[in-house]
C-alpha cells in the first residue's frame, strides 16, 4: 500500500511514463504533419467530447467497482486483526490455568494461520513460514491438502473440542469466534478468485486508447503548437485512471498497490505474543519507499 505524501515528478511518470511517451511521441507527428501543410485533417470537436465524457463515465465507475473491492478487502483484514485479539483473549480466559501450555499451542497456531492465509491469498508457498510454528506431522498432512489456512484453523477447533475444561457455553463463544475467521476467509477468497468481468478489463483499455489517440485530431487546429502540452496533460488524466482501475481490482497481487498483508499479519503476530508475556523481537514493518508491504 502506498503511503499518501508529497508526489514527485519522477514518480508521475513512472506511473504511466511508456504509455505517456507514446502518447507524446503520436501527438508531435499528429501536429507536424498538420502545421507542415502537407495533409490537412480536420476533426469535428463535438464527436470528440462526447467521447471523452463517456470514456470518463466509464472509468470511474469501473474505478468505483475496483476500489469497493480493494476496500472490501481491506475491512476483512481489519475484522480478522480485531477477531485475532478476541480469539487470543478468550482462550486466556476461558481455559484453566493449569493448561498453560494449550494456551500458548493454540495462540501460536493462530499465529501461523495468519501467515499462512497471507501467502495463500498471495499464492505463495507457506511452507518457510510454518516450519518453525507447527510439528513435522501437521506440515506433512498440510502439503496434501488444498486450502492451508482452512486446515489449520479445523485442527484448532479439533483441539479445542477435545479440551474437557471447555463447557458447551464456552465453546460457544470460542466457535462464534472462530467463525469469523472462515466468514472473513471466505470473503478474501471470493474476492481472490472472482476477477472483473472481462468487459471491466479490456473495453476501458480499447477506449481510452481510442480516445487518446484520436485526441490530438480534434486539439490541433485549435491548439496548434502546442497540440503536444494540451494532448499529453489531457491523456495523462485518462491513461492515470486507467492504471489506477487496473491497480486497485486485485488487492491481494503482492504489488505496491494492494493491502499491506505483511504489516497486518505482523501486527497481530506482535499483539497475541505480547498477550502471552513473551519476549520477542518482533517490530511493526517498515515503510519501504513510500510503500507499506
Amino acid at each position: 500500500m502506498i503511503i499518501p505524501g508529497r508526489v514527485r515528478l519522477s514518480q508521475i511518470l513512472h506511473y504511466v511514463g511508456r504509455p505517456l511517451a507514446l502518447l507524446f511521441a503520436w501527438d508531435v507527428v499528429v501536429t507536424a504533419v498538420y502545421l507542415s501543410g502537407h495533409y490537412k485533417i480536420e476533426f469535428p470537436a463535438l464527436p470528440m467530447s462526447l467521447l471523452g465524457t463517456v470514456v470518463a463515465i466509464y472509468l470511474s465507475f469501473r474505478n468505483a467497482t475496483a476500489y469497493a473491492r480493494w476496500w472490501e478487502a481491506r475491512t476483512l483484514w481489519g475484522m480478522l486483526v480485531n477477531n485475532s485479539r478476541s480469539f487470543a483473549r478468550e482462550i486466556k480466559m476461558l481455559l484453566p490455568q493449569d493448561a498453560a501450555y494449550l494456551k500458548r499451542d493454540l495462540v501460536l497456531r493462530h499465529v501461523a494461520y495468519v501467515h499462512s492465509l497471507r501467502l495463500h491469498l498471495r499464492r505463495e508457498a507457506p511452507w518457510q513460514e510454518l516450519g518453525a510454528r507447527l510439528s513435522d506431522d501437521e506440515l506433512h498432512h498440510l502439503r496434501r491438502v488444498a486450502n492451508v489456512p482452512n486446515a489449520i484453523l479445523s485442527r484448532t477447533a479439533e483441539m479445542i473440542a477435545r479440551e474437557p475444561s471447555l463447557d458447551s457455553v464456552k465453546l460457544v463463544a470460542l466457535e462464534r469466534t472462530m467463525t469469523e475467521f472462515s466468514n472473513a476467509q471466505g470473503g478474501m477468497e471470493r474476492i481472490k478468485n472472482t476477477p472483473l468481468p472481462r468487459q471491466y478489463a479490456n473495453y476501458p483499455v480499447f477506449f481510452t486508447h481510442l480516445f487518446c489517440v484520436l485526441l490530438p485530431l480534434g486539439l490541433v487546429e485549435v491548439l496548434g503548437w502546442y497540440t503536444p502540452l494540451g494532448s499529453t496533460v489531457v491523456g495523462f488524466l485518462f491513461l492515470a485512471l486507467l492504471k489506477i482501475g487496473d491497480d486497485m481490482q486485485n488487492p491481494f497481487s503482492n504489488t505496491e498497490n494492494d493491502v499491506p498483508l505483511t504489516t497486518l499479519t505482523r501486527s497481530i503476530e506482535i499483539d497475541l505474543l505480547d498477550g502471552l508475556s513473551e519476549t520477542h523481537a518482533l517490530k511493526p514493518v517498515q515503510i519501504e519507499n513510500g510503500v507499506l508491504w
